[in-house]
């Protein structure tokens, strides 16, 4: 096996057809940097989830093709096989109060439905799941044939993530689908993710606007559909009542940017890693903050390396406070286990959620303050 940079240099130059399973893999390596040094054994699903996002521009009122449409037995086929399931995912959304038509809002219904708290209605959840299993089946193609070494010779057959040796990404459960992303190519990812996510980005543009369609489709075009960044934002509603119910109970919160009070009538639940980076709102990234400090000192940026230092026992008391409360607590355990892989106490958590802010910001070369 070539070391992950040479075998990263093969995929990325030879297979530019297919880079937007290297898109997700990419993204994946951001979302759990901190894995042990071993292959990591990533489930379809996660691939699929980040497909739901990068297709998203490309499906709804506009249709912009990845692909050519034969007519096969006098049917025309799809450029993508779940172009109508995630086309109807996409209606559905856009038919919210809260939504509005925006090329990046497939991450915000993603954040959304991976929380699982509520956010989204039973028929738009379960549309997103039935979605989702119609990706999962498509993502099977670029697994297989990807890299050097013929069918599976890269990654292996999918098969059930308790057959597999490695580590399996949080959250993954024993009988899906999954296959074996080798540690040193994961490494190189965690190592080039910028150049990556350029590369996969140029190439994704490139190869779009030489599809045959009409209106022409410009590589132009294609980068801004991709690079979009989330505007609006999904109500989070239930989480802020369970912190105001915490705060009329008498349990203090401090802001952990600026280390002022809050009350129940000015507080923001601000996203640590903010929604124009990366939507998450699972608990550990939700804190309540100074309003006015979110709104026009923070904004989309994540602190400097020393205030979110200085931040940690705040951030560990805000998570201590959460287990007051039945709700937050088990919210808080499910989405820790699911990012970090195990359950953390307060203080762990803290800085377990600092250093990923810290990866984050430095890989994706996000603006500090």
């Amino acid at each position: 096996m070539p070391d992950g940079r040479e075998l990263l240099g093969t995929l990325l130059r030879h297979e530019s057809k297919t880079n937007t399973y290297k898109f997700a893999l990419n993204d994946l390596a951001m979302e759990h940097p901190f894995l042990p040094d071993r292959d990591v054994i990533v489930p379809l699903r996660r691939v699929a989830e980040r497909w739901l996002v990068s297709y998203w521009p490309f499906v709804g009122e506009r249709e912009v093709m990845q692909g050519s449409r034969p007519v096969r037995d006098g049917v025309r086929r799809q450029d993508l096989s779940f172009r109508p399931a995630l086309t109807q995912l996409r209606r559905t959304w856009e038919e919210l109060p809260y939504t509005r038509s925006h090329p990046a809002d497939g991450a915000l219904l993603l954040a959304a439905y991976r929380a699982d708290r509520g956010g989204l209605s039973p028929e738009l959840a379960s549309l997103t799941r039935q979605t989702l299993t119609v990706i999962t089946h498509a993502v099977r193609q670029p697994v297989r044939y990807a890299g050097p070494g013929g069918a599976h010779g890269l990654f292996g057959a999918p098969v059930p993530v308790a057959s597999l040796t490695g580590t399996p990404l949080p959250g993954s459960s024993p009988h899906e689908p999954a296959f074996v992303v080798p540690a040193a190519l994961w490494q190189a990812l965690l190592d080039l993710s910028l150049w990556v996510e350029a590369l996969c980005l140029q190439q994704w543009s490139l190869f779009v606007e030489r599809v045959e369609q009409t209106p022409r489709v410009t590589r132009g075009e294609v980068f801004t559909l991709l690079t979009e960044t989330p505007e609006a934002r999904v109500p989070l509603t239930w989480e802020r009542n369970q912190v105001r119910l915490l705060m009329l109970e008498g349990r203090p919160f401090t802001c952990p940017w600026t280390a002022r009070p809050l009350s129940t009538e000015a507080f923001d639940l601000d996203h640590l890693i903010p929604v124009s980076v990366h939507p998450i709102n699972e608990l550990w990234n939700l804190v309540p903050s100074d309003p006015q400090h979110n709104m026009h000192v923070k904004r989309a940026r994540i602190p400097a390396s020393a205030r979110l230092q200085e931040a940690v026992p705040i951030l560990a008391r805000t998570y201590a406070a959460y287990g007051g409360s039945p709700g937050l607590s088990d919210s808080l355990q499910r989405d820790t286990e699911g990012r970090f892989g195990r359950h953390l106490l307060a203080p762990e958590l803290a800085a377990e959620v600092v250093r990923l802010g810290e990866t984050v910001a430095q890989a994706r070369n996000v603006p500090r303050y």
